[in-house]
């Protein structure tokens, strides 16, 4: 057992008055959490995780999550103690523009920050990816998620907890402030399940602390009682006041509001802390700070002298341009295949050539065609290369985040139409540059008799809005491994887009031209005076050459990824598509997006229909008889 001493609580006060100083001097945030949690996050790093602030990115380090980001002035108090890369100006510039301090932590694993949190439950999500991440390259580290009751509420944080249940992640340690309080007022109002039963009914270990405001003798103990779990995850509910101290003790009120300048300088003299100074560290703090910096160091120097390193991510990243050369050896064949076939043919080449990745689909696999081994990730054995996630899309795209902070590549899987479950965590991946490959089969209406609850028409829309992701909708088997060379040399998240329905091979498509982009892949002959660019994706790009056949003078433009083309010079934008040309695109979904490079647009801005799929092609209007119809009537 650990002794704690005035100057423990001295530390913990101050990392509290810090926080509070930086919310009051931004004149925003949220000081009523690090008041509440301040002797967990003390005790946590103080006493018990392993790390080295001199190399934050020593890969046998203990990760820490903060789901609750919202709270983030207290982990910046804390790092900037602990020596990382803040100064007491970073906390005077907290919630400025262009600083190290943030509103909510984003994702940079040199400060301390392990992964972007905000959205609440995406922590604790993350967590459960980075405990599965840990235990597949046999690290032997801990994970710790400091969550709050709103984490909680979420239902992202159920799919995870229940997966992490199921594998028995034992060293996954969430710390849940347990005060009570949301924004709109108790929890009461809203959350009175019996929690505890609930995570004992996931297979947790279900640990509790009554006093967490001052009992930091408790904390110490229920943690490493988590950390000697032999065969579950573990949540620590530990009771705390919100803004404890505080005028506003106990109120929704603390929340997400500074103190201000009179209930500031009361909250220091109720701490025994000189009013009139801020962002005030004492020399004995400092000494204590430094010292421990010194064992840290002392501990991560005589660890690495009696373990051998892992270089898991530096293998990773020198395989890479080995694995895009092999995969871009799978050309289009004398036998047509859906794209989502030519997938499976690529991704299983992937997976034997690349040691840290782990694919997985939401309970989807033989439609998504993402079965790359025989073998599965179960709580016995994480060294295979695929996980069943479940019916959990949401939690299994949040815990890819975490996985991906690993440096092992996550690909993971489910119908286009359900990314509408998986935004909140896509946008977090492209947010913090993930290298996470979406899988993402069924693209369109032609998927047929399930009918417009599972067609997506808007989807490809939506995920060509998000900044830092790259949507690419292959047409057939060179441009499939074309999409995954470019997911694999991106330090972005990518979503390929995959069809249900056998597509043509075209001669003409290119691995390395789309790249770019887009590029040709059908022109008149060139003597013809070119009177048409029809811009073409995916399924669509074989029924746009055959138009270009029989109405002539046409020029047939696959543009599989938007995000590409948009990033070329002017020049090769202007050969591919010149500005005197009329352009049309094709697409079997929504128009919208299309005009930033067509005059007209060929698509479907309503929602599908159930049917056959040669009779849904004919309702809207994808034939060859009525697209020339269109450019007979409306362009010419």
């Amino acid at each position: 057992m650990e002794t704690y001493t005035n100057l423990d609580s001295k530390i913990i006060n101050t990392m509290r008055l810090l926080s509070v100083d930086m919310v009051d001097k931004a004149n925003s945030g949220h000081p009523g959490m690090p008041l509440g949690c301040a002797p967990m996050m003390f005790v946590l790093w103080c006493k018990i995780m392993k790390f080295n602030p001199e190399n934050p990115l020593w890969e046998y380090r203990d990760r820490f999550v903060l789901s609750n980001g919202h709270g983030c002035a207290l982990l910046y108090s804390m790092l900037f103690l602990l020596g990382y890369n803040y100064s007491l100006n970073d906390l005077k510039n907290f919630r400025q523009i262009h600083s190290k301090t943030p509103g909510h932590p984003e994702y940079n694993k040199e400060l301390g920050i392990e992964i972007s949190t905000g959205p609440l439950g995406q922590g604790i999500a993350n967590g459960v990816g980075m405990a599965i991440a840990s235990k597949k390259k046999q690290l032997n580290n801990n994970i710790y998620v400091m969550c709050g009751d709103g984490c909680l509420m979420e239902g992202v944080s159920y799919e995870a907890a229940s997966l992490a249940g199921h594998l028995g992640l034992n060293n996954l340690v969430v710390l849940y402030d347990d005060n009570g309080i949301t924004i709109d007022g108790k929890t009461e109002i809203t959350f009175t399940e019996d929690t505890r039963t609930r995570f004992l009914a996931l297979n947790w270990n279900v640990l509790q602390v009554q006093n967490g405001d001052t009992n930091i003798d408790d904390i110490y103990e229920k943690i490493m009682i988590a950390k000697k779990s032999l065969d579950k995850p573990t949540i620590i509910f530990i009771k705390t006041t919100i803004g404890y101290g505080s005028i506003a003790a106990g109120k929704s009120s603390v929340h997400g509001a500074p103190l201000g300048q009179t209930n500031t300088q009361t909250l220091k003299e109720y701490f025994g802390f000189d009013k009139t100074q801020s962002f005030f560290v004492d020399t004995d703090v400092q000494t204590y700070f430094d010292e421990l910096k010194k064992h840290k160091v002392l501990f991560y120097n005589d660890f690495n002298a009696n373990n051998k390193a892992n270089n898991n991510a530096t293998r990773t990243a020198n395989n890479i341009s080995n694995i895009i050369n092999e995969i871009d050896k799978i050309k289009n064949q004398e036998k047509d295949y859906a794209t989502r076939e030519s997938s499976n043919i690529v991704l299983k080449k992937i997976a034997e050539l690349l040691p840290d990745i782990i694919v997985g689909s939401a309970d989807l696999a033989e439609s998504n065609k993402t079965m790359v081994t025989n073998t599965n990730i179960n709580k016995n054995d994480f060294t295979p290369k695929y996980l069943h996630y479940g019916i959990r899309e949401h939690a299994m795209c949040s815990i890819a985040n975490g996985i991906s902070s690993y440096d092992i590549i996550p690909v993971v899987s489910t119908f286009l139409v359900f990314i509408t479950y998986c935004l909140a965590p896509i946008r977090m991946a492209a947010l913090s540059k993930h290298r996470v490959i979406y899988v993402l089969t069924h693209d369109s209406v032609f998927l047929g008799e399930d009918g417009p609850t599972h067609q997506p028409v808007e989807s490809l829309t939506i995920l060509r809005s998000i900044p830092n992701l790259l949507t690419i909708r292959p047409c057939d088997v060179n441009e499939v491994s074309g999409a995954y060379q470019i997911a694999l040399d991106y330090n972005v998240p990518s979503a390929i887009i995959l069809s249900r329905q056998t597509l043509p091979n075209i001669e003409s498509t290119c691995s390395l031209k789309m790249k770019k982009g887009a590029y040709i892949v059908y022109e008149t002959n060139i003597d013809e005076k070119l009177e048409l660019i029809i811009i073409a994706t995916g399924s669509e790009v074989h029924l746009a050459i055959d138009v270009a056949k029989k109405i002539g003078n046409t020029r047939v433009v696959s543009m599989p990824c938007c995000e590409l083309f948009d990033e070329q010079d002017s020049f090769y934008k202007e050969e591919i598509l010149p500005k005197n040309i009329t352009k049309m695109s094709l697409e079997a979904g929504s128009t919208l997006g299309w005009y930033k490079y067509a005059d007209y647009t060929y698509g479907i801005d309503q929602f599908g229909e159930s049917g056959k799929i040669a009779d849904i092609k004919n309702h809207f209007g994808f034939s060859l008889d009525k697209i020339i119809e269109f450019i007979k009537i409306t362009l010419f």
